[in-house]
C-alpha cells in the first residue's frame, strides 16, 4: 500500500510539473505575438503618423481679398415690369373701292400724317368732274340772269315789257342761287370723298397689323391697319408699398432687354394711389424709340430699380463683415498676417455694405468667411478661382 501511494503521488507531481510548463510556453508564446505586434503593427502606424504633414490650422488659410477704393454704389432692387403702349388705333377705309398700294408692313413705325395706302379714286374722281360741270353751268346761268335782269328792269321801267316778265327772270335767278349753294356742297362732298383716297396714319406708332392688300375690295368701315400706338412703349412696373417711400421721379432704371443686355431709363410717372386689393404702386419708365423695336406691347421683362445712390464711399462685400463680442470688423492683411479691424458700418443692400469708418483707401480686406479668422492668423492670399 505504501508503495502504491508513493508512486500515485509521483505521478501527480509529474503531471503538476508539466503543466506549469505548459503555462510557461504559452506565456511566452503571448509575449512573442506582442512582440511581432508591436514590431510589424503599431510601428509602422507610428512611422506613418510621424510622416503626416501638420494639421490645416497648422497651415496659413487661403483667402480672397479686395483693395479698397472709392467708389460709386447703386443699391438696386429688381421687379417684373410690362410693356405697354399708348393704345391701338384702327384704321378703315372710307370709301367702297379696291386698295391701290399698301405701302407698310406689320412690324413697320410710322408717324402720324404719313400715307399708309392708296385707294382707287377713279369712281370718285368722275363724280368730282360731273359735280364740277354742274356747279359750272349754273353759274354761267347765275351771269346771265344777273345780266338779263338789268336788262329786263331797264325795260320794265322804259314800258317796254310787263313787270310780270321781270319777275320771271329774279325768279330763276333766286332758283339758280339755291341750287349752286346745293351743287357746291355736293362738289366739297366730292373733293372730300377723294381725299379719302389717301389713308393717313392719324397716330405715331408701329404696324400691328395689316388688314387689306392690294386689289382687296373694302367699303367705309372696313379695317386697312391697326397701329399700336406711340413709336415709344413704357414699361409699367408693379411696386410692393414697401418700397414705394424709394422710389422718386427721375430714379434709374435699367430694363432687361430680350437680347440679355440692359437698356437705362428713368422713372417719369409715379402714380398716386396704390392697388385697393394688392396695395402695391405703380411707376412708368418710358423707353426710347430704339429700345421700344425690341419689344412687343405686352410683353414681360425685368427691371433693376435703383433705390439709393452713394458716390465716393468704402464698400465691401457683406460677407467681409464678420461680428465679435458686438463689435462689427473685417479683417485685413498685412504681408501675411490677418489683422482685425473694427468698422464703422453704414447703409447695405444685402450684397454690398457701406464702411463709414475704420477703412482706409488701399487696405485689402479678406472676402472670404473662414469663421476661424482671428487675429495674427497666417493667410495665404489666393489668385485662383472661388474658393
Amino acid at each position: 500500500m505504501d508503495m502504491k501511494a508513493k508512486n500515485n503521488e509521483e505521478v501527480t507531481s509529474a503531471i503538476k510539473n508539466k503543466g506549469g510548463i505548459m503555462k510557461w510556453v504559452v506565456r511566452a508564446l503571448f509575449l512573442l505575438a506582442l512582440l511581432l505586434v508591436a514590431k510589424f503593427v503599431i510601428m509602422p502606424k507610428m512611422k506613418a503618423r510621424q510622416a503626416v504633414p501638420p494639421p490645416a490650422s497648422a497651415r496659413p488659410m487661403v483667402v480672397k481679398t479686395i483693395r479698397m477704393t472709392l467708389q460709386n454704389l447703386e443699391f438696386t432692387r429688381d421687379y417684373t415690369a410690362r410693356i405697354t403702349d399708348d393704345g391701338r388705333t384702327i384704321v378703315s377705309a372710307r370709301l367702297n373701292t379696291t386698295i391701290a398700294k399698301v405701302y407698310f408692313s406689320e412690324g413697320d413705325t410710322v408717324k402720324a400724317g404719313d400715307i399708309l395706302a392708296l385707294l382707287d379714286t377713279q369712281d370718285v374722281r368722275s363724280e368730282v368732274s360731273r359735280a364740277q360741270a354742274s356747279v359750272t353751268k349754273i353759274e354761267a346761268d347765275i351771269e346771265f340772269f344777273e345780266k338779263q335782269i338789268i336788262i329786263d328792269r331797264n325795260l320794265y321801267e322804259g314800258g317796254a315789257i310787263p313787270k310780270t316778265a321781270l319777275d320771271d327772270s329774279e325768279r330763276k335767278l333766286k332758283g339758280l342761287r339755291a341750287s349752286i349753294a346745293q351743287q357746291q356742297s355736293g362738289l366739297n362732298l366730292s373733293w372730300q370723298k377723294l381725299g379719302y383716297g389717301k389713308v393717313y396714319a392719324p397716330i405715331s406708332g408701329r404696324i400691328q397689323k395689316v388688314h387689306a392688300s392690294k386689289g382687296e375690295q373694302v367699303a367705309p368701315g372696313k379695317p386697312i391697319m391697326e397701329i399700336v400706338g406711340g413709336a415709344r412703349y413704357k414699361a409699367v412696373i408693379t411696386i410692393p408699398e414697401r418700397d414705394m417711400r424709394n422710389i422718386t421721379l427721375d430714379s434709374t432704371a435699367y430694363i432687361q432687354m430680350p437680347n440679355g443686355g440692359s437698356w437705362a431709363g428713368t422713372i417719369d410717372k409715379i402714380y398716386p394711389a396704390l392697388d385697393e386689393r394688392t396695395h402695391t404702386g405703380t411707376v412708368d419708365v418710358g423707353l426710347n424709340e430704339e429700345t421700344s423695336k425690341a419689344f412687343f406691347a405686352g410683353s414681360m421683362t425685368n427691371v433693376r430699380l435703383v433705390s439709393a445712390r452713394h458716390d465716393n464711399v468704402l464698400a465691401v462685400p457683406s460677407q467681409a463683415i464678420f461680428h465679435r463680442g458686438g463689435i462689427s470688423g473685417v479683417f485685413t492683411v498685412s504681408g501675411s498676417t490677418a489683422h482685425w479691424k473694427p468698422v464703422t458700418l453704414g447703409t447695405s443692400n444685402g450684397s454690398q455694405t457701406i464702411i463709414k469708418t475704420g477703412l482706409s483707401q488701399n487696405d485689402t480686406v479678406i472676402t472670404t468667411p473662414y469663421p476661424a479668422l482671428n487675429e495674427g492668423v497666417k493667410v495665404s492670399v489666393s489668385t485662383g478661382g472661388a474658393l
